[in-house]
């Protein structure tokens, strides 16, 4: 996450596709990096997965600080398309609270939400590429990370981290109502990642954006309970990122894993969604003949409402950050279906209209719908040490 105290411009208009999307690349420091899985534990071979992780920019390029003990960069050695989605939700007030009025689930007036358009989401698609070590590309890049991420520099030198970077062939933007932009990587690069101040900033906000829709009280389970830290984050998160494998062509390739910033809310556990067939997502998962409803859902602690944790916190000692393990990843696999049942849709509505106020006043026209993620696999990463596989009996059996 990043601070508003810490932007030294705010975003340009959204009329300028190009300019807002380098703005993000340079001021956000996480997002979510969706690979195709070639791994069986908690996920399925071909699968869209996303992964919570931090990242650095130079000259609008994102570079990673990774190793091949992670579960991305395994994916990466099979397939090398990937895309780093980012929302302008991870941008917020020192003490938590969303620093845009589009992005405040408690500004209802405004339609606050991560999944209203006005809260920017941008997803970056590309090639992963190992950049070569010694080299002036790798020695920026690392500069960059280390600026961006201090704790880097101090991570273990038996874990083989090397500087990883996504090389841009498309990007898909929606930062307005109307439907994504396309961004011409060219017009990307050209683009200034400043501009002047936009009355787009909410300045000197002080509730948490939990403030109507949810709120955290208590403090995560112990890192040993791991059904039971994948329960507390699915019902206390307000979004993450859907990953579906791509159907379409527009700033995205087909076929390859495409991650979405998504609201989300829970009942016993099943993480329903309000969505559109007009969505990209929905239409990798449910609106193309052949598509599959295959998808994942990351969350992070990092996106989690309210005073940020200790854990999460980038500066803080000794290894905050977002992709620091402590600060928790949860991956959700299984299939995007479209509920049918009255009272399931009816329980999924009220969990969703509580936690998300503004849906209740999403438009008619637009042919919302209750979805949810039938979950048959979970991936959690809590502590140092490496992933923990949770049964889904286990997860939906935990409090």
């Amino acid at each position: 996450m990043l601070a508003l105290s810490a932007l030294a411009f705010a975003p340009p208009p959204a009329t300028n596709k190009a300019g807002t999307a380098r703005w993000m690349v340079s001021n956000i420091n996480w997002g979510a990096l969706s690979t195709t899985s070639s791994r069986k534990d908690g996920t399925t071979i071909g699968d869209a997965f996303g992964n919570p992780y931090s990242f650095a920019d130079v000259g609008g390029v994102p570079y990673m600080y990774a190793s091949d003990l992670d579960a991305s960069m395994q994916d990466n050695a099979t397939h090398s398309q990937a895309s780093l989605a980012l929302s302008e939700a991870a941008v917020t007030t020192s003490d938590g609270a969303a620093a845009f009025s589009a992005c405040d689930i408690a500004n209802v007036s405004a339609l606050g939400d991560p999944e209203n358009p006005p809260c920017a989401r941008l997803v970056l698609s590309g090639k992963m590429v190992r950049v070569a070590a010694k080299s002036d590309e790798e020695t920026a890049a690392k500069a960059a990370l280390f600026a961006r991420h201090p704790s880097f520099k101090h991570y273990p030198s038996g874990h083989g981290f090397f500087v990883a970077k996504l090389a841009l062939d498309g990007l898909w933007l929606i930062d307005f109502y109307g439907g994504a932009a396309i961004i011409k990587p060219a017009d990307y690069f050209a683009a200034s990642p400043s501009a002047p101040a936009a009355a787009r900033l909410l300045p000197g906000a002080k509730a948490p954006a939990s403030a109507v829709a949810v709120a955290v009280g208590s403090k995560p389970p112990p890192t040993s309970e791991h059904p039971e830290t994948a329960r507390w984050m699915a019902s206390n998160l307000e979004y993450g990122f859907l990953s579906t494998t791509s159907t379409r062509s527009d700033g995205t390739t087909v076929g390859q894993a495409f991650g979405n910033p998504y609201s989300f809310a829970d009942v016993g556990g099943v993480p329903y969604i309000y969505a559109s067939l007009l969505d990209a997502s929905m239409v990798d998962t449910l609106g193309t003949e052949g598509a599959s409803p295959r998808a994942s859902l990351a969350l992070s602690e990092a996106a989690l409402p309210g005073k940020p944790l200790s854990s999460c916190h980038i500066g803080s000692v000794p290894f905050g950050d977002p992709e620091n393990p402590p600060c928790a990843r949860l991956v959700l696999s299984g299939s995007v279906v479209k509920v049918t049942n009255a009272t399931e849709e009816a329980a999924a509505k009220a969990a969703l209209f509580a936690r998300h106020p503004s849906f209740k006043d999403y438009p008619s026209g637009h042919g919302f719908f209750v979805g949810k993620l039938d979950v048959d696999g979970l991936w959690l990463i809590d502590m140092f040490g490496g992933a923990a596989i949770i049964k889904p009996t286990d997860y939906f059996a935990a409090n």
